[in-house]
């Protein structure tokens, strides 16, 4: 106040422009000095009791005094501020709360508590109390009413208080209403909020109603329309012509009619009215529900909808028919990814009707065209998986419907039954997920994760791995737990690295795929924790000695410069404290180092550390003894000899003993080696035993039988050999049991058939004198008695077939080789032999091909009885007679070759199963060409052309010559004399004269000088226009009595000169 005579408070009223003075309060000033006191919390205002509206907002104050200044809290009694809804208005220190839109649950009692952090707190209670204007609870509804009946508006309306009602009609407050309608209108229910109008008239009660709720707060109006019918009976659903109901379901008739007022609906069978019981009931919508139906449910109905305005009447035919039902169902199943399953599904149905069988997947139709691994058959009562994936678990619907053909053509259902069937696919585990990095310390880390979906197997246990940044990409196993609980676990990790985590999941079908990587782990340098592995020393030649050890992992050195201090030292019993030589090797990757020189075979101590910056490690080395390089023995063994042999394999050797030390064995003594070979194969057969340093006396098994051994002995250091003992011991051994016979092999021949094949033992051990074959019945792991086929006493023999034996039986045959020492070492093979019965048509295919051969394949069909062999029928195309390759046990192609190129064959693959037609089955002829072109000097029908035509030319020259030799006689005299030659005189010489002595010839003569030729103008012998006489211009005298040529042959030819005889004929050069 004015003049500090004290403080008071003052009020200000913008509106009214009022200003009000509280009063007045004065304050003492201590000068005595001090602090103010402490005060507890102590409430200087509070509402009695705070109400607030419905959807509003209200304020609770609560105000207390005390030193320190208190902070106030508020709270619900019995239950919790409204989330969301609640907050301290700003500077209050709490002292007042904020409720935004109000519900009536946040009635109730709220406390306020004033701590000051000196005292106990405070706590004061206020009473809030929500109130409500009307709000809808329920809005009456538009009615739409038959004469006679009874409309019912309900108006309902909540409200704190409770809102009181009024009615009206057409805007006209029922209250208010005079005549008839006044005393036919009834207000009930406990609020009176139901507005009831008994047998309503169509002109009186036709119109808009009003509800009116309303309180001290507010209230509410709706409308509602009330809408009175006098309709006689029209059809919504009229009965069907003709009803295909089932047996044993239920059926229902349709009778559906709207009226006003409502139809009464009666029904009738075969003119009988049927009576509501437990087997017939007529619906509310007047429909006729007729309960199990049976076959004698069939015949004639009618129904009847009548009411005051009229009637409306149908019938229908009722068939009954057989209920579809399953006669197989499909079995749940479990399968491995990438396996196939099936499942079956057969239904009957009725007689007359259509059955479909559709397949549901989780009760979504299965589109068989979406997917080439899942597929029905035509009738689709069988459905196939092929290499399931996780995708296709769930539950599989067979679904059986029957259709019936109605009397429009149309195919209308008549029922449909559904079975259900689980797939269960099994397969590696899903990733964990959420793997997180919980900690990250010197040394360890803890990994945490959530088990992914188990896939139908539970999941086992988990594996954790790591990623080092020196080693990007590699990931390596760092822990497994023992069980599928463990989410979390605690792993080891190295040093001085970043790391990072994945988690994989195992279950009994595999391992999951790596979860995704955790964040980043990094580990601070330390000194190593380990020393190399694997030091050894040991010579590599007889004066070094090398050191080596296993190189240490990256994850290994645990800091930077790491190193490895590698010390030796000479092996002194007598000075185990002698000094050290110390090598740094600073290349992590160097395995060894060798010392040099040294003395031959001497032991040396030996340690190597691992060290980096901080030191050594933290382990002490491993002290070994090491020694240098070994040298060849300089002893021999004296008096080897073989004192007894013992049988085919085995013979017993003695010797004298060496002199033993490093100076004689120049290493260590491990001890002696025999050494055998057979004069026949020489060294390349050398077989070796080892014999003890302090033996004297052995045996060796391992000689081969029948045969001249060479043996000798020698010192071994375990690196070499000391020379041979001499002189060789050799002897023989006597013959032994064979080896087994080599390349055994079976193959079924039909059904009661087994064709053997083997070749000679690799080891006969002596003269072959033949083979024992015996057969056992194989089922399961029991095997039956041994069956002889007698011995073989062929030792060349190669192949036996066993007979008489059972169809589609599995059998082990032994065969053993004997020599003069017995029986040797078994071969067995087993074999089942084929189903009786004619095998399946193989497939055939065309492998490969070139000019002269074809490779043709074949493949079992997956059905029918599989062939025990086959081979291939072909022949050229148009040629009757077929030719067979061999048959074929083994393989599933045969190589027809040679054949002819660019030629067209006809090929057919016959699969038997016994050595009779009826037992085999041939495919169907394919055609075929060989590369290359059909040549027509190869051709056929161009040699046969060549043929006839040379035999016709041989025909003609025969003809001719027939021709040219017959007739009379010609004047060969006269002929002889125009030429100027005597006949009687004749020709000493013999021969052809005109070659061997010149004629008088002109000068212009074109023949002087030179002999015909056939290409001259000079016709030559023997040409088409020649006659008998001109024959006689270049022969002489050599015509018998009738003119024939008889100086052909004549002995007269053999006296020419061998020049003359070269000249050509006229025959010889037609010919």
């Amino acid at each position: 106040m004015a003049g500090g005579d004290g403080y008071g408070c003052t009020l200000y009223n913008k509106m009214l422009s009022t200003l009000k003075i509280g009063s007045q309060h004065k304050i003492r000033v201590n000068n005595a000095g001090g602090s103010i006191s402490e005060r507890r919390p102590t409430i200087q205002y509070i509402p009695k009791g705070v109400q607030g509206l419905l959807g509003d907002k209200t304020t609770l104050t609560c105000i207390f005094s005390s030193y320190p200044t208190s902070e106030v809290v508020w709270s619900k009694i019995g239950d919790d501020l409204p989330v969301g809804r609640w907050s301290y208005k700003r500077k209050t220190h709490g002292r007042m709360l904020e409720l935004r839109d109000l519900r009536m649950e946040d009635k109730g009692w709220y406390q306020c508590e004033a701590d000051n952090r000196v005292f106990p707190p405070t706590q004061e209670r206020v009473y809030l109390d929500v109130k409500a204007a009307p709000y809808w609870i329920q809005e009456p509804a538009n009615i739409i009413s038959a004469v006679g009946e009874t409309a019912q508006l309900v108006c309902e309306a909540g409200g704190d208080p409770k809102p009181k009602y009024e009615f009206y009609m057409n805007g006209e407050a029922l209250g208010n209403k005079v005549g008839d309608f006044d005393r036919r209108y009834r207000i009930s229910g406990a609020d009176q909020n139901i507005l009831l109008l008994p047998n309503v008239e169509k002109d009186l009660d036709t119109a808009v109603y009003q509800c009116n709720a309303s309180n001290e707060f507010g209230y509410i109006w709706t409308n509602a329309y009330v809408n009175v019918l006098a309709e006689p009976p029209v059809w919504l659903t009229k009965p069907l012509p003709k009803y295909n109901l089932v047996n044993t379901v239920d059926g229902e008739l349709h009778c559906e009619t709207f009226a006003a007022p409502k139809a009464k609906v009666k029904w009738f069978k075969n003119k009988d009215e049927l009576p509501e019981n437990d087997k017939y009931e007529i619906l509310e919508n007047g429909n006729l529900k007729i309960v199990n139906v049976a076959f004698r449910d069939k015949g004639t109905y009618l129904c009847v909808a009548r009411n005051t305005f009229g009637s409306e009447n149908a019938s229908t035919e009722v068939l009954v028919r057989s209920k579809t039902v399953f006669t197989k169902t499909p079995e749940s199943t479990q399968a491995d990814v990438t396996e196939s399953v099936s499942f079956s599904c057969e239904a009957d149905a009725d007689d007359e009707a259509i059955l479909e069988i559709d397949w549901l997947k989780d009760g979504e139709q299965i589109d068989f065209d979406l997917s080439d691994r899942v597929n029905a058959d035509a009738s689709h009562t069988s459905l196939t998986i092929s290499e399931v994936l996780f995708a296709d678990r769930g539950e599989y619907t067979c679904k059986a419907t029957a259709y019936i053909t109605l009397a429009n053509g149309k195919a209308g259902l008549l029922d449909e039954i559904s079975a259900v069937a689980r797939l269960a696919v099994q397969g590696p585990p899903d990733p964990p997920v959420d793997v997180s990095l919980k900690d990250c310390g010197v040394k360890t880390a803890v990994i945490a994760w959530m088990a992914g979906a188990e896939n139908d197997s539970p999941i086992l246990r988990f594996h954790i791995q790591y990623q080092a940044d020196f080693k990007p990409g590699e990931w390596q196993d760092v822990a497994s737990t023992g069980d599928a609980d463990t989410t979390e676990y605690r792993v080891n990790v190295p040093p001085w690295g970043n790391y990072t985590f994945r988690v994989i999941a195992e279950n009994d079908k595999g391992k999951s795929q790596p979860s995704d990587e955790t964040e980043n782990c990094q580990t601070p340098a330390a000194a190593p924790n380990t020393n190399p592995r694997n030091v050894k020393g040991n010579g590599t030649e007889p004066n070094n000695l090398v050191i080596n050890w296993t190189p240490m992992e990256r994850a290994e050195h645990n800091g930077p410069g790491f190193f490895y201090q590698v010390k030796y030292r000479k092996h002194d019993p007598d000075n185990p404290d002698g000094e050290w030589v110390v090598v740094n090797i600073t290349d992590p990757n160097n395995s060894s180092i060798t010392i040099e020189p040294t003395e031959t075979y001497e032991p040396y101590d030996i340690e190597v550390t691992a060290f980096n910056d901080l030191g050594p490690a933290t382990i002490p080395p491993v002290q070994m003894v090491g020694y240098s390089g070994e040298d060849k023995p300089v002893v021999v063994p004296m008096n080897f000899n073989v004192t007894e042999v013992l049988g085919p394999k085995t013979a017993e050797f003695e010797w004298e003993p060496v002199a033993d030390g490093v100076e004689n064995i120049k290493g260590a003594f491990v001890g002696y080696k025999i050494k055998t070979w057979t004069v026949a194969e020489g060294r390349d057969g050398l077989r070796t035993t080892l014999v003890k340093p302090d033996q004297t006396r052995a045996r060796v098994e391992n000689l081969k039988p029948y045969s001249d051994i060479v043996a000798v002995i020698v010192v071994w250091n375990g690196v070499y050999e000391g020379d041979e003992s001499d002189p060789q011991s050799l002897f023989p051994t006597p013959e032994g049991p064979p080896g087994p016979v080599d390349r055994f092999e079976a193959y079924p021949l039909g059904p009661q058939k087994i064709v053997l094949h083997w070749q000679l033992p690799l080891e006969p051990n002596g003269n072959l004198l033949g083979y024992e074959v015996v057969h056992q019945t194989v089922n399961g792991t029991r095997i039956g008695p041994e069956v002889a086929i007698g011995d073989i006493d062929d030792p060349m023999q190669r192949k036996a077939t066993l007979t008489s034996l059972e169809p589609d039986t599995k059998y082990r045959v032994t065969i053993r080789a004997k020599t003069g020492a017995g029986l040797g070492d078994p071969n067995y093979v087993e074999t089942k032999t084929a189903l009786e019965g004619v095998p399946a048509v193989p497939i055939v295919i065309l492998a490969d091909k070139n000019d002269t051969s074809v490779v043709i394949a074949w493949e079992q069909p997956d059905e029918g009885i599989p062939g025990s062999f086959f081979y291939v029928r072909y022949r050229k195309a148009g040629d009757d007679k077929w030719q067979d390759s061999e048959p074929d046990y083994i393989n599933d192609q045969i190589v027809l070759s040679p054949l002819e190129p660019g030629t067209k064959y006809e090929v057919k693959v016959v699969a038997g199963n016994g050595d009779t037609d009826d037992l085999k089955a041939e495919s169907a002829p394919q055609e075929v060409v060989t590369d290359g072109d059909d040549s027509v000097a190869t051709a056929g029908w161009f040699i046969g052309m060549m043929i006839a035509i040379a035999i016709l030319i041989l025909i003609l020259i025969i003809v001719c010559l027939i021709k040219r030799n017959r007739g009379g006689k010609y004047p060969v005299q006269e002929k002889e004399a125009a030429l100027g030659k005597d006949p009687e005189k004749g020709d000493d010489e013999g021969g052809f004269p005109e070659y061997n002595q010149p004629l008088t010839q002109e000068p212009t003569d074109p023949l002087k000088g030179s002999h015909p030729s056939l290409n001259s103008d000079v016709k030559p012998m023997g040409s088409e226009t020649d006659s008998m006489a001109e024959y006689g211009d270049g022969e002489g005298g050599k015509f018998n009595e009738d003119g024939s040529f008889i100086g052909q042959y004549g002995g007269d030819n053999k006296k020419r000169a061998p020049e003359q005889q070269e000249q050509p004929s006229a025959l010889s050069t037609f010919v």
